[in-house]
């Protein structure tokens, strides 16, 4: 787990500026221990997927930057990487709230993207992590995190949930601007992208089960899923999930 503090007073302020304040703790003493642990881990889970995201969108930005792409896909893609730091340390916080994560192994190393294949253009594997990563993963992560915010109950955890949300909608959003600005996907990437969006739903799916720590944001049902799927199936992104 990476060190969340720093004695430094100007490099706190860059991640103040990037986090801003946390927000206080909730007084969670109503929900069961088994709801907070269960809730702890779930939470602590996401604190990894949040920061795989900082590790693959600054190898994105380093791709683009080596490519000299324009300088707006590139601010794009620095916003990304700042939103994904701070989804690490909003999770980070919720876990501080559940019980702290001092007897977690939280490991954040080497979780990016194998390294490029032999012979794999920089712009291919540049497009090929937009489409797959921001396109894909970002878009399935927002009918996720609606189903998780809708089901859970807690104000504060219901708060951080609709945060992700907003930020991953804009993600997505983002993710089809670049690819359209960097050429577009052919078809072997529209091929990957279809497989890809099959393989997280049916893991979304196989994941989704009843258990403690509902209202804390712990998990979900497959309903839930399905309820989301078909409700902003026909809509723009971000419309039906506000």
């Amino acid at each position: 787990m990476i060190e969340r503090a720093c004695a430094s007073a100007l490099l706190r302020r860059f991640a103040c500026e990037l986090v801003g304040d946390a927000p206080p703790a909730p007084d969670l003493a109503a929900h069961s221990a088994a709801d907070r642990e269960a809730a702890r881990l779930a939470w602590a889970a996401r604190i990894v997927d949040e920061y795989r995201s900082v590790a693959v969108f600054s190898e994105l930005l380093r791709l683009l930057a080596d490519l000299e792409a324009p300088l707006p896909v590139l601010c794009a893609v620095q916003r990304l990487i700042g939103d994904e730091l701070r989804h690490t340390e909003l999770t980070a916080q919720v876990v501080d709230w559940l019980g702290g994560a001092d007897d977690l192994a939280i490991d954040l190393g080497d979780i990016g993207l194998p390294a490029p294949e032999p012979g794999e253009h920089p712009a291919s594997r540049a497009r090929r992590i937009v489409g797959r990563e921001l396109v894909v993963a970002e878009e399935e992560s927002i009918y996720v995190l609606a189903a998780y915010r809708d089901a859970a109950r807690e104000p504060a955890i219901c708060a951080v949930l609709a945060t992700l949300l907003a930020d991953e909608v804009r993600h997505a959003a983002a993710g089809r601007a670049i690819l359209a600005a960097l050429g577009g996907a052919d078809a072997e990437l529209c091929a990957e992208m279809a497989a890809d969006r099959e393989r997280l739903r049916a893991l979304y799916r196989d994941a989704a089960c009843s258990g403690p720590g509902r209202a804390l944001g712990a998990c979900i049902e497959r309903a839930d899923l399905d309820a989301m799927w078909a409700r902003s199936a026909p809509r723009a992104l971000g419309t039906a999930l506000r």
